[in-house]
C-alpha cells in the first residue's frame, strides 16, 4: 500500500506549551484512520501541521512521497494533495453556496468557470443539497452548512481529506447528516483522516484508530483492538469514561459479546 501521509518525529511548540512530541504516523492510500483523544492531545495541530496551517518546530511530513513541510511546495500544491473540513464553516456569508465552491477552483487551478459550477452541482448533489446552489449560507442551517464546506473541499480534487472534529460546532440532531456524507466518502476509497469524538462513528468507518494522549500516539490499531480490546492504561481509562456518553456498544465486539 502507498503512504499517502507520512509524519515522523513530528514538534510543534506554542511559546512553552510543548503540543506535539515526537509524533509519527502513517496513513496508506484508500485508509481511514481515526484520531480520538482528550481535548489539549495534539489531534487539532497534528492536523493543522499536515495541511501546513502551522509551521513545526522539527520532524518532516510527506504527502504522497512529497515532502511538504520544507517550503518548496506552495499553498496551491498542497491543496492540490489534502483538503481540510474545520470545526467552524468558514463559508464566505456574501457568496451564495455556488460561489463559495467555485472560487478556489478558479482562483487557485484556473479551472475554467463552467467547468467548476458544473462540478460544484455534482459535488451538491452528492451531499444532498442539490437545491441549494444559489442560497446563502445564512439560510442554511449548521449541517448544511459543514456539507457546504466538504464540497467545497472536494471541488479542489485533493487526494486526501481531513475533517477536524467536523460536528462539534452541530447541535445533535444535525449531526448524523454530516457524518452520513463523510461514512459515504469513505466507501468511495478517499483516503481520509478523521478528528472526532463520535466514537461509535469512528469505530464503524474507521480501518485504523489512534488515540493520542499528551502530544503523543499512545496506541493504535484496527477498531477492535482500540476499542474493545485496548492494552494502554490511558487508552483504557479514556474509554471508560467514554462509556457514560455512548453507552456499551463502543466496547462490544462485533456479533454482542462484551
Amino acid at each position: 500500500m502507498q503512504s499517502a501521509i507520512e509524519v515522523k518525529n513530528l514538534h510543534k511548540s506554542f511559546g512553552n506549551l510543548h503540543v506535539l512530541q515526537g509524533v509519527s504516523m502513517t496513513v496508506g492510500e484508500g485508509e481511514v484512520v481515526s484520531v480520538i483523544g482528550p481535548s489539549g492531545s495534539g489531534k487539532s495541530t497534528l492536523a493543522r501541521c499536515i495541511c501546513r496551517l502551522e509551521d513545526i518546530n522539527d520532524g518532516e511530513i510527506y504527502l504522497y512521497g512529497q515532502r511538504v513541510d520544507n517550503g518548496k511546495h506552495s499553498n496551491k500544491e498542497v491543496a492540490t494533495l489534502v483538503g481540510m473540513i474545520f470545526q467552524q464553516f468558514n463559508l464566505f456569508p456574501h457568496l451564495s453556496v455556488l460561489d463559495n465552491i467555485t472560487l478556489c477552483p478558479i482562483q487557485a487551478k484556473g479551472m475554467k468557470k463552467k467547468e467548476a459550477e458544473d462540478l460544484a452541482i455534482r459535488l451538491l448533489e452528492r451531499v444532498g443539497l442539490g437545491d441549494k446552489v444559489y442560497a446563502k449560507p445564512s439560510q442554511l442551517s449548521g449541517g448544511q452548512q459543514q456539507r457546504v464546506a466538504i464540497a467545497r473541499a472536494l471541488a479542489m480534487q485533493p487526494k486526501i481529506m481531513l475533517f477536524d472534529e467536523p460536528t462539534s460546532a452541530l447541535d445533535p440532531e444535525l449531526v448524523g447528516e454530516v457524518l452520513e456524507v463523510i461514512a459515504q466518502l469513505a466507501e468511495t476509497g478517499m483516503t481520509m483522516v478523521i478528528i472526532t469524538h463520535e466514537m461509535l462513528f469512528a469505530k464503524d468507518v474507521s480501518d485504523r484508530i489512534i488515540f493520542m494522549a499528551d502530544g503523543n500516539i499512545v496506541e493504535q490499531g484496527s477498531p477492535q483492538d482500540i476499542m474493545v480490546k485496548p492494552a494502554h492504561p490511558r487508552t483504557q481509562a479514556f474509554l471508560q469514561r467514554m462509556l457514560v456518553h455512548f453507552g456499551e456498544d463502543l466496547t462490544k465486539e462485533e456479533g454482542g459479546a462484551c
